[in-house]
C-alpha cells in the first residue's frame, strides 16, 4: 500500500503531525515572533510549518470563568469560587495521571489570576462579552486573537472608546535576565498592537473610537499588563514586513530531521 492510501486509511489518532499549508498565529505567537532573534524565529516557523501534535493544556473551565467574571455586572468572585470548586472535584475524579496533573495546573493558575486582579487595573472600565469575529489576514499570514473581553470606556462627553483585553493564563518560562525580560514585554506590546487591529476592525463599525489604552495584554502569573503604545503605527508596518516574508519563505521550510510524512496529514 502506498504512502498516501496508508494516510487515508489511519485513524485520526494515529497522526503525529500536521502539516500546516498556510502560516497561521494566534495573537500571542506572532508577539512572541516579532520579538525574537533570527534564530528562534526559524524554529517557530519550523514547528509551526510542521507541527507536532500532541495533547496542550487548554484551560477549559478557567478561560470560561475569567470572561464570566469580567463580564458580570460586579465582578463576582462567586463565579471564581465556583470554577475552583469545579477543579477540585474534577481532580478528585480523575483516573488518569495527566489529566490530574492538568487539571492541577489549571487550578495554580485560577488562583494566580485571583491574585491578579489589582495588577489587571479595571476601574472605569466595562467588559463586555467578546463575539465571535474572522481573524487578522496580515500579509498572507493569520492572526487569531479571540479577546477574553471586550472594553467600553463610556464618556458623558465625545466618542465612547472601544478595546479588548486578552488575559493570558499560562505560567511561562522563567526568565533569568533582564534582557529576557525587555523581549517579553516587546513581544506583549507586539501583540497588543494586533488586539488595536481586531478591535478596529471589529468594533469600530459601532460608533465607538479604538483606543490603543484599552487594547491589552496581560499575563495573570507575571502579573503584567501591556497595552498598544500610541505610536503603533511603526509596530504594525514590522509586523505587515515580517508577515511578507512569512508568507513568501513558508513553502520552503524545511521539516525537522524527526519527521514522518507517513504519520503526517496537511491542514489546508
Amino acid at each position: 500500500m502506498g504512502a498516501a492510501n496508508r494516510r487515508w486509511c489511519m485513524a485520526s489518532s494515529d497522526y503525529r503531525w500536521r502539516i500546516n499549508s498556510r502560516p497561521r498565529f494566534t495573537v500571542l505567537e506572532m508577539g512572541e515572533y516579532m520579538a525574537a532573534d533570527d534564530g528562534p524565529r526559524e524554529t517557530m516557523l519550523r514547528d509551526m510549518r510542521f507541527e507536532r501534535l500532541s495533547r496542550t493544556l487548554i484551560y477549559r473551565f478557567l478561560r470560561p470563568a475569567v470572561t464570566r467574571f469580567l463580564t458580570s455586572p460586579t465582578r463576582d468572585r462567586g463565579i471564581l469560587h465556583r470554577c475552583r470548586a469545579t477543579l477540585e472535584h474534577e481532580i478528585a475524579a480523575a483516573s488518569n495521571p495527566q489529566q490530574r496533573e492538568n487539571l492541577t495546573y489549571e487550578l495554580r493558575a485560577l488562583q494566580a489570576f485571583e491574585g491578579s486582579l489589582n495588577a489587571l487595573e479595571m476601574a472605569g472600565l466595562n467588559f463586555e462579552p467578546a463575539q465571535a469575529a474572522p481573524p487578522l489576514r496580515i500579509e498572507g499570514v493569520t492572526v487569531s486573537v479571540q479577546p477574553t473581553a471586550h472594553i467600553r470606556v463610556r464618556r458623558p462627553r465625545g466618542t465612547d472608546l472601544a478595546g479588548a483585553i486578552v488575559v493570558d493564563v499560562a505560567k511561562g518560562i522563567a526568565l533569568k535576565s533582564d534582557e529576557a525580560v525587555a523581549r517579553r514585554s516587546d513581544g506583549m506590546r507586539h501583540a497588543a498592537v494586533l488586539v488595536h487591529e481586531y478591535v478596529a476592525g471589529a468594533l469600530g463599525p459601532d460608533g465607538a473610537k479604538p483606543s490603543p489604552d484599552h487594547s491589552i495584554i496581560f499575563h495573570s502569573h507575571r502579573q503584567e499588563r501591556v497595552c498598544a503604545p500610541s505610536g503603533y503605527r511603526r509596530m504594525l508596518r514590522n509586523v505587515e514586513a515580517a508577515c511578507r516574508n512569512i508568507a513568501r519563505s513558508w513553502e520552503g521550510i524545511q521539516p525537522p530531521a524527526n519527521f514522518d510524512l507517513n504519520l503526517a496529514r496537511t491542514r489546508r
